[in-house]
C-alpha cells in the first residue's frame, strides 16, 4: 500500500466518532470480563436445579442486560453451611466473594429492564420483557445451564439475544412485565399452550386537549413458537378502568382465567419531553381484572372493585393456592393472595367454586413494611407456608397460613429485594425449604433455608455478589 493511502486510511480510523459498545459483563465493557449480577430482577428454577437470573441494566451502563445460570453445586455449597448471616456481625463467610468461573455456568445477552423471568412448559427456554423496547426476550436453555439464543431471537453465535423474539408494541403491549404460561382453548380449536404477557406502560390511542387517552392489553403468544401473536385480551380503556397499565398477572388454569391487578398510568408529569409510566395517582380503587382466556380476543373484562375492603389503591402480586410443583387438582384453587401498601398487608381472597358468585375478601393480615414479591412453600398434609419479601425492609417474613401469623423474619438481605424463588435444597436439609431472592440494589442473590416443621428457625444462609 502507498504512503499515502496508508496516512488516508489512519485519518478515516481517527475521525471515527461513533462511541465503543459497551457491552455487559462477561462480553465486555472493554473485551471480556467475569460474570456477574448486576441489578438482578426475575428469576426461575430450570431443569436440574439451575437458577436462572435475569440483570436488569437500570443504569444503562451497558448496552444491554444478561441472563446468568447459577450452578446447582454453587447453590448447594452456600445452602449447606449453618451459618446465621442476619446478625450485627455475621462470620465473613456469609459475604465471600463468589469465584465466577465455579459459580456461573453460563450468560447470554438480552434488552434492558429485564422484570420476571417465566420458563416454557419443557423449561428448554426462558423468556422476559425488555419495557423500554416493548421486546420478549427469548433464552434456550439447555443442560447444566447452557444458554443460548432461539432461532429468530438473536445471534446465538455470539450469545446476543437482544433482538429479542417478538415486538408487542403494535399489539398495544408497549411495556411488557409480567408473563404467565398457561393455555387456551379457543372456540373451534384445539387446546394450545400459551404465554400471557400484560404491559405495566399504557399505550397511548389519542391525546385531547392535553389528557392522554390510553388503554392496555394481554398478549397471547404460542408457547411452541412464542413469535406467533395468537390473540390480544383487552385489559383496561380510557372508559373502563381508565385504560391504566398492570402489574402482577396469575394464570388459573381450572378456572380458564387470568387475575390481574396493580395500577400504572401515562402522564406528562412522569417524562422528560414525551409521556412517562408511574404509579397511579388520585385514584380511589383496587381493581382486581379478571379475563377469560378462552373467548380469546372476545374476553369480556370483569373488575371487582376491593377498595372498599383492603382499604388500599397499590397491590404488588397476586400468588394462587396451587401446590408446587403442582398436584393434580380435583378442584379449583379457593384462595387468591395478594400483597398490598399503605397499608401493607396480605389479602387473602376467596375463589367461590361457582362461577355466578364474584371472588370476596375472606381476611386481611398486616405485614412488615412494604411487602410485594411471594412465593408459596408446600408442607404436605400441614398448611403452606408464604414467604413474602418486604421490599424497602430489605427482609423476608414467614407466613403461617394455618395459623395467620408472621412466624419469622429474616433481614439484613440488603436494598431492595425484588423477586423470590424456591430452589432445590442440598441433600443434606431434606426437611427444608430454601429461597433464592434477587437484592436489585446490591447486586447479590440472598440464599435462606426454611425448616418446614420449625419454620421459626429461618435463617439467612448466604449473601452471594456484590455491586463493583
Amino acid at each position: 500500500m502507498k504512503k499515502s493511502a496508508i496516512v488516508a486510511a489512519a485519518l478515516l480510523l481517527g475521525c471515527n466518532t461513533n462511541p465503543p459498545e459497551l457491552l455487559p459483563p462477561p462480553f465486555g465493557p472493554n473485551g471480556p470480563q467475569p460474570t456477574r449480577l448486576f441489578f438482578p430482577t426475575g428469576m426461575a428454577k430450570a431443569g436440574g436445579g439451575v437458577l436462572l437470573v435475569a440483570n436488569g441494566n437500570f443504569n444503562r451502563a451497558f448496552e444491554g442486560g444478561t441472563v446468568v445460570s447459577v450452578r446447582r453445586e454453587a447453590l448447594d455449597g452456600l445452602l449447606s453451611s449453618n451459618l446465621d448471616c442476619d446478625v450485627v456481625n455475621p462470620d465473613p463467610a456469609c459475604t465471600a466473594p463468589i469465584q465466577p468461573a465455579q459459580f456461573f455456568a453460563d450468560a447470554v445477552m438480552i434488552g434492558n429492564y429485564a422484570g420476571p423471568l417465566v420458563l416454557n412448559t419443557d423449561k428448554t427456554a426462558a423468556y422476559t420483557g425488555s419495557r423500554d423496547s416493548g421486546k420478549i426476550n427469548a433464552v434456550r436453555v439447555g443442560p447444566g445451564g447452557s444458554l443460548g439464543c432461539p432461532a429468530n431471537a438473536g445471534d446465538d453465535a455470539r450469545k446476543d439475544c437482544r433482538a429479542g423474539i417478538i415486538d408487542l408494541r403494535s399489539a398495544g403491549v408497549d411495556g411488557p412485565y409480567a408473563i404467565a404460561a398457561g393455555n387456551s382453548v379457543l372456540p373451534g380449536k384445539a387446546a394450545q399452550s400459551v404465554l400471557f404477557v400484560s404491559s405495566i406502560i399504557p399505550h397511548i390511542d389519542a391525546i385531547s386537549g392535553g389528557v392522554i387517552i390510553s388503554s392496555t392489553a394481554v398478549a397471547a403468544l404460542s408457547m411452541q413458537d412464542p413469535s406467533q401473536l395468537l390473540f390480544t385480551m383487552q385489559a383496561g380503556s380510557f372508559f373502563i378502568d381508565g385504560g391504566y397499565g398492570v402489574g402482577p398477572m396469575v394464570f388459573d388454569g381450572m378456572r380458564r382465567q387470568l387475575y390481574l391487578s396493580g395500577c400504572y398510568q401515562r402522564s406528562t408529569a412522569f417524562g422528560a419531553g414525551e409521556p412517562g409510566t408511574g404509579l397511579c395517582i388520585g385514584v380511589v380503587s383496587n381493581f382486581l381484572r379478571i379475563l377469560n382466556v378462552d373467548a380469546g380476543s372476545a374476553a369480556a373484562l370483569y373488575l371487582l372493585d376491593l377498595r372498599a375492603d383492603v382499604l388500599s389503591t397499590y397491590t404488588t402480586q397476586l400468588l394462587l393456592d396451587v401446590p408446587d410443583p403442582p398436584a393434580t387438582l380435583s378442584a379449583p384453587p379457593a384462595t387468591l393472595w395478594a400483597t398490598m401498601r399503605n397499608p401493607d398487608s396480605l389479602v387473602v381472597i376467596e375463589l367461590p367454586a361457582q362461577p355466578s358468585i364474584a371472588p370476596r375478601v375472606r381476611e386481611i393480615v398486616p405485614l412488615p413494611v412494604s411487602p410485594s414479591d411471594m412465593v408459596r412453600i408446600d408442607r404436605g398434609t400441614a398448611p403452606p407456608l408464604l414467604a413474602i419479601v418486604a421490599e424497602r425492609l430489605g427482609a423476608v417474613s414467614i407466613f403461617d397460613t394455618g395459623t395467620d401469623e408472621v412466624v419469622a423474619q429474616v433481614g439484613r438481605l440488603g436494598d431492595s429485594p425484588f423477586n423470590i424463588q424456591q430452589i432445590d435444597c442440598p441433600a443434606s436439609k431434606p426437611a427444608s425449604a430454601c429461597l433464592a431472592v434477587s437484592v436489585f440494589g446490591n447486586c447479590r442473590l440472598a440464599l435462606i433455608e426454611v425448616p418446614k416443621d420449625a419454620p421459626s428457625k429461618t435463617a439467612l444462609r448466604a449473601l452471594a455478589g456484590s455491586c463493583p
